[in-house]
């Protein structure tokens, strides 16, 4: 047995999952290939409208990373089950036959996020999060950008870092080396691709006059990938009030933000953190599959700029 320790030789094998997944989604969006991928399948758990159907390429990097997980699982002794929840999927326990109440380890997928902007080659992210219900913590979280070619990660005894592929370079996250302090200039990640998530943030006037004093941005993201451009230095703040996302969109962004050394508040100021209430998210899933608990927060390296964002923020 290798000397790394269970949270290192977990990420190891997550990071070759994310990989496989990014490199099969890539090579899959040929145009040829694009009416197959569009084509609906059905998932009861799932509800979206009739223009943005589940996609069998979802379903299709799905598998592929429950197939590799469970080849990779099984050579480490340590782990005899554990659960995997998924959007796609749902949840439900590895190897066959094993017992949730065994599971040890619950894995956090969401195979690809931004299924939409993945079809049109503008984007998309595989995400994954371990976490360990012994010690009540993630312990490991991996964040692949699939057409930018990056992978992002961090561990329970590790850091945040990312390894960009197509430059050949790797570096570590710390949120920017002069991260701003107020909005005023601010590059800011929402995401607003749908109508209703447009007008709740057209509403937000005072936010919205903060973020233009200086010709500061608004930048369009999603999922974790709205937290990790944060972590990496490439927005100044993350904000999701309208709605929030669940729990296999957004844990992995904030494992890594965190571990970035990032401020990630709720929406009455209180300090996120990773240390989860799985059967509380487990009993709202199996309560309404279709609206599972979701998770709202501003996200910021430096604390003043998160608190300036609840302050100007108009509650929904």
């Amino acid at each position: 047995m290798s000397e790394l320790s269970l949270d290192h030789l977990v990420l190891r094998y997550c990071r070759q999952v994310i990989m496989q997944a990014m490199d099969h989604v890539r090579s899959r969006m040929r145009e040829e290939n694009l009416p197959y991928l569009r084509r609906c399948v059905q998932h009861q758990q799932v509800e979206k409208s009739e223009q943005n159907l589940t996609k069998a390429i979802d379903q299709e990097a799905e598998d592929l990373i429950i197939s590799a997980l469970q080849y990779k699982f099984a050579k480490l002794p340590e782990i005899k089950a554990y659960t995997v929840f998924s959007e796609e999927l749902g949840i439900k326990t590895f190897p066959e036959g094993a017992r949730e109440a065994e599971a040890d380890l619950v894995v956090f997928i969401d195979p690809i996020d931004g299924t939409e902007f993945v079809e049109a080659l503008q984007g998309g992210w595989s995400l994954m999060a371990v976490y360990d219900r012994r010690s009540n913590e993630v312990i490991a979280a991996v964040a692949g950008d699939i057409f930018l070619d990056r992978i992002y990660w961090a561990t329970k005894g590790g850091y945040a870092e990312c390894l960009d592929f197509i430059t050949h370079s790797w570096f570590r996250l710390d949120g920017g080396t002069n991260p701003k302090t107020s909005l005023a200039g601010a590059r800011v990640n929402v995401l607003t691709t749908k109508v209703d998530r447009y007008r709740a943030l057209s509403e937000q006037t005072a936010l919205l006059n903060a973020i233009r004093e200086a010709d500061g941005r608004v930048n369009l993201s999603w999922g974790s990938n709205t937290i990790i451009q944060v972590a990496a230095g490439y927005a100044d703040v993350a904000i999701e009030f309208a709605k929030g996302f669940a729990t296999y969109d957004i844990l992995p962004g904030f494992y890594i933000g965190l571990k970035t050394g990032l401020t990630i508040l709720d929406l009455s100021g209180k300090p996120i953190t990773t240390h989860l209430d799985i059967d509380d998210i487990f009993a709202a899933f199996r309560r309404d599959p279709k609206h599972p608990k979701r998770t709202p927060f501003v996200a910021a390296k430096d604390p003043a700029l998160a608190e300036q964002v609840l302050r100007l923020l108009t509650r929904p």
